[in-house]
């Protein structure tokens, strides 16, 4: 796929996306902003640069799918679905987390445009990643055994969490999905290290990369800049190598900043599940 230069315009609507993750907990009371804020670059790359999909036709068959494991980082979709043009609207950010809003506190598929799946239960969007990408490559051998279109030839991209990986069900889903070499499969890992109850490390410890090398999976591994922020270009390197990776599942194992570039909240555990409060927002939006 052939793309163009990153623009000031793209980080604008990078910078425009951590506000919106901001302000839309802010004005509810509650809800997961320090994940959307330092997400934006990487939801924002992959709708942008690589996901083939067609927001006026959302059920277009040849789109790929996007499952964002980690739902409760559900504005990381929202906001995506927003700049993209598949009918949510800044008032529906602004009923985030309300009800009957198109905006609720996860993902729900058949309720907002766009949603491939309802994300609720950390580690099961993970696996209803592997079902869609063991039906998707069904669906080539059944529709088209010769290879003559690439109608059939979508990828399934996910995003996750460490609560994600912390699950039995995405292991399970995960070894079936390298034992069955789903090279349509590319999943992106939040490695952050922080949850609700603060440093993952008081449970999870385990070299996530070599578990799912051990799987059979494509591993990549993508540091953080300097300053903490997403290395953007490093990420769509990578995206790029997942792309080429046919004969079995990617993972791209990316390390981030929570709230990145909050002044007080980034890497704290209150930023996982609780607004910044007013006065850090405008310091966080002077910095941006």
């Amino acid at each position: 796929m052939e793309r163009t230069t990153w623009s000031s315009q793209d980080d604008s609507a990078v910078t425009i996306a951590r506000a919106l993750a901001m302000d839309s907990v802010q004005k509810v009371g509650n809800g997961h902003p320090g994940t959307a804020m330092s997400l934006a670059p990487v939801a924002y790359t992959l709708f942008q640069r690589f996901l083939k999909h067609d927001p006026n036709d959302s059920a277009w068959l040849g789109r790929d799918r996007f499952v964002l494991s980690c739902g409760h980082s559900s504005l990381t979709l929202y906001i995506q679905l927003f700049l993209s043009g598949y009918g949510l609207s800044l008032d529906d950010l602004k009923s985030f987390r309300t009800h009957n809003s198109l905006t609720p506190g996860h993902p729900e598929y058949g309720h907002t445009n766009g949603v491939e799946t309802t994300t609720g239960p950390l580690g099961a969007g993970v696996s209803n990643a592997v079902g869609m990408a063991m039906a998707a490559r069904f669906e080539k051998g059944l529709l088209d055994p010769s290879g003559t279109t690439t109608l059939f030839d979508h990828n399934v991209w996910v995003i996750c969490s460490d609560g994600d990986l912390e699950e039995g069900i995405s292991g399970e889903a995960s070894s079936l999905a390298g034992t069955q070499a789903l090279g349509n499969l590319k999943m992106i890992y939040d490695d952050n290290r922080i949850s609700i109850e603060g440093d993952t490390h008081v449970a999870f410890t385990e070299d996530v990369a070599a578990r799912y090398v051990a799987y059979g999976w494509h591993v990549i591994t993508v540091a953080t800049l300097a300053d903490g922020n997403i290395d953007r270009e490093g990420l769509e390197r990578a995206m790029i190598e997942a792309e080429n990776t046919q004969d079995r599942p990617t993972l791209i194992r990316m390390h981030s900043t929570i709230a990145w570039p909050a002044p007080n909240a980034k890497g704290t555990e209150e930023s996982h599940g609780s607004a910044l409060g007013a006065d850090e927002i405008a310091a966080t939006k002077v910095l941006l």
